[in-house]
């Protein structure tokens, strides 16, 4: 049985729920299991609580698993430190630019939370599948922001 990393499940996870309407675990297990993934419900139930996945109504009585929209600037913080902590594993500054490692398949989903952020300083994110390249306006923002960005780590 192949037992893929658990970044590269979760990474699964989120596209699904994107992509498919899944309403309960069960789905979520069937969906990984065609894919010759087989998890146990408990690793399911632990996955939707890492990545944060919401049950939202669908209309007529039915609901469906959706990444938790990030609303309020605290909640996309929150939810960075929390991506950060589970999925970054080095930063590095070269004068304006950040560069943030990350597990393989998670630079995406980080990049778009660092988006959310909507800082004035940070011009831009660019995500390949493990690293992420912010671009900011100054070299003393880049380097304030690293140091922001390292404090989540602890």
């Amino acid at each position: 049985m192949y037992m893929p990393s658990k970044e590269y499940r979760q990474r699964l996870i989120e596209e699904l729920v994107e992509r498919e309407f899944i309403s309960t675990q069960a789905e979520i297990a069937e969906h990984l299991a065609r894919r010759g993934i087989n998890v146990t419900q408990a690793t399911i139930s632990r996955d939707v609580n890492e990545l944060r996945l919401v049950r939202l109504p669908a209309g007529n009585g039915q609901h469906r698993y959706r990444s938790t929209p990030l609303a309020a600037q605290e909640d996309v913080v929150g939810e960075l430190s929390q991506r950060f902590k589970l999925f970054v594993r080095d930063l590095d500054r070269g004068e304006n630019l950040l560069v943030i490692n990350t597990d393989e398949g998670h630079a995406a989903g980080i990049a778009y939370v660092i988006d959310k952020l909507d800082r004035d300083e940070i011009v831009g994110t660019l995500a390949g599948q493990n690293t992420i390249l912010v671009v900011c306006r100054a070299g003393d923002q880049a380097e304030a922001l690293l140091e922001e960005f390292e404090s989540l780590l602890e």
